[in-house]
């Protein structure tokens, strides 16, 4: 059976650049209007080594040596343009994220990670085995992915680990585990700091367990909205009614009724902005983006028969989502394992959100103002864009597995302790149907 596993990576926001080479004065070659590849990546001489199949760049550093402000030198394809550019200087603490754009506005992104090495902080986890089966090790997001042969009982599996010089590993190596679920193993360093990863087992022939469709509507409200309160309620009943686990409820302001003015909040994102499109009402309901195609949405009182119908669709993909927050820099890391259930067709996409819940703050409500009022799910933005990127522009199999990693600093505004991280998948070929949604709190 056909099993790949990809890796893409995104920050917060990423823009595109459209190629600016004039190939009517230059020799056209054959097929390079779709060529996207970094082809050298070097840092004050340091040559990073390119993983063309997993698009990961790294750079390897002697210790001691300062990552937050280098500027790399980037040679990419005839034609192609890259974003950030080549001579801009970024802060590599954490990784960076570098799109690539084709002549034909096709693109592909690239994780780039600088390693200082250091042997008393050296926490990595170089193989990962189980019965001879090498697991695949996504130093980035900090998982493992182990594909066991169909029939195999996961209940009671002994790894065999091996990690960096010096370091330990718990559970340790030789200790049979349960992967029913996930099992998180902690590295420890020289120097007593740690890195955990996460460790998935799959059987062939769909040992991953579905969780079940999860439906994702979207609220588009607005904090001067008078009905719009009573709108959220109406939601949140049917939710409880349907399906309370099943069912994920965001509030995307948006609109004139969603600029703040005076004491209200300002809730508003480019991102939303840009889905809300063209309407001028609040409040307004899009329902696994069925009803958002063209910019057509549906009133409250419409969306009772599209939830029913969607939580009765079969599951075609599942969702795993592995956030690490770091309060000291409130700089959250997410991992992102996506299943394909089933074979299918489609042009699929994938869009990570932070969303804040439980905002205390005013609200117009019909002839009065509620200072004290509660926002849930408030969307705070993407990942990867409005629209995400392109993981599979033509088919999966069942158990494809795809993984990504995503980056963010929390805005010292938010409460970390009531954000979540919500990813979606959907598909381009079915006017953006969402297939499948996931949510995870941070903490």
């Amino acid at each position: 059976m056909k099993r790949f596993i990809r890796i893409v990576l995104a920050l917060f926001a990423v823009s595109f650049f459209m190629n600016a080479c004039d190939v009517m004065e230059e020799p056209y070659i054959q097929g390079a209007d779709n060529e996207k590849q970094i082809l050298q990546f070097e840092v004050d001489g340091v040559i990073g080594f390119i993983d063309e199949d997993a698009h990961i760049v790294r750079l390897d550093f002697e210790a001691g040596t300062d990552v937050s402000h280098l500027t790399p030198t980037i040679m990419v394809s005839t034609y192609a343009t890259i974003e950030p550019e080549s001579g801009v200087p970024q802060d590599f603490t954490h990784p960076v994220s570098y799109t690539v754009m084709a002549m034909n506005g096709t693109t592909v992104q690239y994780m780039v990670e600088a390693i200082v090495h250091d042997d008393d902080n050296e926490k990595s986890i170089l193989s990962f085995t189980i019965d001879d089966v090498d697991g695949v090790i996504n130093e980035a997001t900090k998982m493992v992915v182990v594909t066991m042969p169909e029939g195999t009982d996961v209940s009671q599996l002994v790894p065999t680990i091996e990690v960096s010089e010096g370091a330990t590993v718990n559970p340790a190596s030789g200790e049979a585990q349960d992967f029913t679920n996930p099992v998180t193993y902690t590295v420890t360093a020289k120097n007593s700091t740690t890195a955990a990863y996460t460790v998935t087992v799959i059987v062939e022939g769909g040992q991953i367990e579905p969780t079940g469709k999860t439906v994702l509507i979207k609220d588009f409200t607005g904090v001067r909205c008078n009905n719009c309160p009573e709108a959220a309620e109406y939601a949140h009943n049917l939710q409880h009614q349907l399906d309370e686990d099943h069912i994920f409820i965001m509030s995307v302001h948006a609109g004139f009724l969603a600029q703040p003015t005076g004491q209200f909040p300002n809730f508003l994102t480019d991102e939303g902005t840009e889905w809300y499109g063209g309407n001028s009402s609040n409040p307004l309901f899009a329902v696994d983006h069925v009803a958002l195609t063209e910019g057509n949405t549906l009133f409250v009182e419409q969306i009772d028969a599209p939830v029913a119908a969607a939580l009765e669709e079969e599951q075609s993909f599942e969702i795993r989502l592995t956030p690490r927050y770091d309060e000291s820099n409130r700089q959250l890391e997410v991992g992102v394992n996506v299943f394909a259930l089933a074979d299918q067709d489609g042009r699929f996409y994938i869009t990570a959100c932070l969303i804040e819940d439980h905002i205390i703050g005013w609200q117009t409500i019909p002839g009065s103002i509620n200072k004290e009022y509660d926002f849930r799910n408030v969307f705070r933005g993407t990942f990867n864009g409005a629209y995400g990127e392109v993981f599979e522009d033509t088919h999966v199999e069942t158990d494809d597995t795809f993984s990504f990693s995503y980056s963010k600093e929390i805005n010292s505004d938010y409460n970390a302790d009531e954000c979540y991280v919500m990813v979606y998948v959907y598909d381009k070929n079915q006017g953006d149907k969402i297939l499948q949604t996931a949510v995870q709190k941070i903490k």
